[in-house]
């Protein structure tokens, strides 16, 4: 059993992409010249040694390759990176490894030698199973693209996860149903369903604005939500998030410990992560522009353009924010310990919480703070009420 004091997860930014996605807000980009991957290689060793200096002995219980799209980094950096993460930390054969692909041909060639790096679990882009959806979305792969990249990834990995998008322009309770049906059919352990959201900054939020699509009405995409829960229950994929679904035990290891609130470490351009020294919890955040964070990492200087301490409470409500995601709710006792603070009424609203319960959202005790299924759809609402 790990020690739980000891324990770190790790996130590694890849941030290049063949296209950029027209929804997509995450720190990527195109890269406008050749990667000089021995830089980059190096770069990464630096950021791990500097972080291992800085926060001492660890035991890794997760390691995931974000983006970006790190299935397009060469299988040699990933491998060189879980290297690097092993001899400054410790992993064990209970750590899980993750990578982040998509259905090109170009990334499928290389999921057996991901898999020969230490990789132990693909996490894949569907987005979704209808071509008409994907060009929609930008992608540039079609469904049966993604199938065929299933049935590989299913080969080389135990744990393979994909991801789907609803509440598109023009999507139907019947039509999101039966798409539903055919990715259930070719579900393994696990499966995660995402609600379209529009994000300041991306090309959809222009678009969105001057009204080149509409988005279905809210009646409807609470319907999505009542018909993604109802047939992914049937099929047995337990929900244990907002929007993740898995067999019993399979839950994403990396992002259940982030959001209840332990250590884990960014590494890479744009990556942030929360650690704690001397008992103390730290916000870091690093350069997002690759250029940026490579030019400042190879002259060694920081690439932490913030690394601030925040306070128990501050911490406690950020823990607040992803841990009520979680349908098993917020164990009082870790979220205590984990940010240093030994009360509820020291950061949220007791009030609202009282008037929350009396609306049947939430459910609390002496020992767990629960959202319920009537509150998971108003989520965002009920933690705003909380929060202080």
């Amino acid at each position: 059993m790990l020690n739980k004091n000891k324990e770190i997860s790790v996130y590694v930014h890849w941030p290049y992409c063949l296209k950029k996605c027209p929804y997509c807000d995450f720190n990527s980009h195109v890269a406008k010249q050749e990667i000089d991957y021995k830089n980059w290689e190096l770069a990464y060793k630096n950021e791990i040694n500097i972080e291992q200096q800085r926060l001492g002995k660890k035991n890794v219980s997760s390691i995931f390759f974000g983006g970006g799209t790190p299935s397009l980094m060469p299988p040699n950096l990933v491998e060189s990176i879980i290297n690097s993460i092993g001899k400054k930390w410790n992993i064990t054969h209970k750590t899980e490894i993750t990578v982040e692909a998509n259905p090109s041909s170009v990334e499928i060639s290389n999921f057996k030698y991901h898999a020969a790096s230490g990789v132990n679990r693909l996490s894949l882009g569907f987005q979704s199973l209808n071509d008409a959806h994907l060009k929609f979305l930008g992608r540039n792969h079609k469904a049966k693209d993604s199938l065929k990249a299933l049935e590989i990834a299913k080969k080389h990995f135990d744990r393979v996860s994909f991801d789907l998008i609803y509440g598109l322009p023009g999507q139907t309770e019947l039509g999101w149903g039966k798409e539903l049906k055919e990715a259930i059919n070719y579900s393994g352990e696990h499966m995660s369903a995402y609600q379209l959201t529009i994000e300041k900054g991306t090309p959809f939020y222009a678009k969105h604005r001057d009204k080149s699509f509409i988005l279905p009405s809210e009646t409807t995409l609470l319907n999505l939500y009542k018909i993604t829960d109802m047939l992914l229950k049937d099929a047995k994929l337990i929900k244990y998030e907002v929007s993740n679904y898995c067999l019993q035990e399979a839950e994403s290891v990396h992002n259940v410990k982030i959001w209840k609130g332990y250590e884990y470490v960014g590494i890479g351009p744009g990556a942030h992560g929360r650690v704690k020294t001397k008992n103390k919890w730290f916000a870091t955040y690093r350069y997002s522009s690759p250029t940026i964070w490579l030019s400042k990492n190879l002259a060694g200087s920081t690439t932490l353009y913030k690394d601030e301490e925040i306070s128990p409470r501050e911490r406690a409500q950020e823990i607040l924010l992803t841990n009520l995601r979680l349908t098993k709710g917020i164990n009082l006792k870790e979220l205590f310990d984990n940010a240093n603070i030994s009360s509820l009424d020291s950061f949220i609203n007791i009030s609202s919480l009282s008037e929350l319960q009396g609306l049947g959202l939430i459910k609390a005790n002496n020992s767990t703070l629960k959202i319920t299924n009537k509150g998971l759809p108003v989520l965002n609402t009920v933690i705003n009420k909380l929060l202080l």
